[in-house]
């Protein structure tokens, strides 16, 4: 079976995203154009039917413009170009023992951990650009705040 999830989340800045996946442990690969999956869409899935009414094609599951790899699972995330034309969306196959791996490590099916991150990452990139040092924390509960002093 396969049950190819999108992620809810708009990637403008292929940068943090790298910096996020090595603060987290994971591999970011430019310019891998397949990301690994169950290998063959079956529509058995609420979460699979989802990403084709979100504008993936099935007959594109699989391939993308970078991926992801997450230490212990034979799965991978792809980051694709996002189908309403406005950078690029995160998808992967969450079925199964692999699938299960990456959203067990990555905090859910919506990859919480990541988003989180990679937010982060982004937002503590400007405030520096913006002349600000920024002194960051993660909370007890997996949030991460940043206060920037000038």
């Amino acid at each position: 079976m396969s049950h190819v999830a999108n992620v809810e989340v708009e990637i403008n800045d292929l940068t943090a995203l790298k910096t996020a996946c090595d603060k987290l442990g994971l591999e970011f690969v430019q310019g891998q154009t397949t990301y690994k999956w169950f290998d063959r869409y079956l529509a058995d899935s609420n979460v699979g039917r989802q990403t084709v009414r979100d504008g993936f094609r099935p007959e594109d599951f699989g391939k993308c413009e970078h991926a992801i790899k997450v230490p212990d699972s034979n799965y991978e995330v792809g980051v694709v170009k996002n189908p309403t034309g406005n950078g690029y969306r995160l998808i992967y196959d969450e079925y199964g023992s692999q699938g299960q791996v990456i959203t067990k490590r990555l905090g859910g099916t919506q990859l919480t951990k990541l988003k989180t991150e990679y937010g982060a990452t982004k937002a503590q990139r400007h405030l520096q650009r913006s002349g600000y040092r920024v002194v960051r924390r993660v909370l007890a509960n997996g949030q991460v705040k940043l206060t920037g002093v000038k």
